[in-house]
């Protein structure tokens, strides 16, 4: 099973800085870890010069914050066919534990309502609605969207913004005041 950080709609950089707080992270070890998942994500070869040349820092410090964040369990640097790989995955290994902020039955119900999978723009679209709203209030709206036979995420994100204008919560939908 995949791991859920590597699923397309999660947004790992902004996970790090929403979970600054409970990682412990310095500010300079939470810059190397964004620049690292940035440059895992380019497929660019890392390296400590290139680290040390993008932070503004001497290669010593890079190698000190690296070890750092490999004592924390965050980084782990692998040795493969030749090359080096740094892999963050520990960061949001540590956390998987607990559960994810939001429930990923909701992607798969859009699937199912537009009968075809979400573009990658779409999955990162529906992730911000979710960092914004109630994960119920996307439902509801994506029902009424489907109601309308309108599957299109700009209606359904004009509703969610007219909603959250007039004050509409998922409990008012669920009661019938709305």
């Amino acid at each position: 099973m995949e791991q859920w950080w590597k699923k397309p709609y999660i947004k790992r950089r902004d996970w790090v800085l929403d979970s600054l707080e409970e990682l412990s992270l310095t500010s300079e070890e939470a810059m190397l870890i964004l620049l690292i998942d940035y440059l895992n994500e380019h497929n660019v070869l890392i390296n400590h010069s290139i680290l040390a040349n993008k932070l503004k820092k001497e290669q010593n410090e890079i190698d000190d914050l690296l070890s750092k964040l490999t004592t924390k369990g965050y980084l782990e640097i692998i040795y493969n066919h030749r090359k080096i790989e740094f892999s963050i995955d520990g960061l949001f290994s540590k956390d998987e534990q607990k559960p994810m902020k939001f429930d990923e039955s909701l992607f798969h119900q859009f699937e199912e309502e537009f009968a075809r999978p979400l573009s990658q723009v779409e999955l990162k679209r529906l992730s911000d609605w979710m960092h914004t709203y109630n994960q119920k209030l996307i439902y509801y709206a994506l029902r009424q969207a489907v109601i309308y036979d309108k599957h299109s995420f700009d209606y359904i994100e004009k509703i969610l913004i007219e909603w959250k204008r007039k004050g509409v919560s998922a409990e008012n939908i669920e009661e019938g005041v709305y």
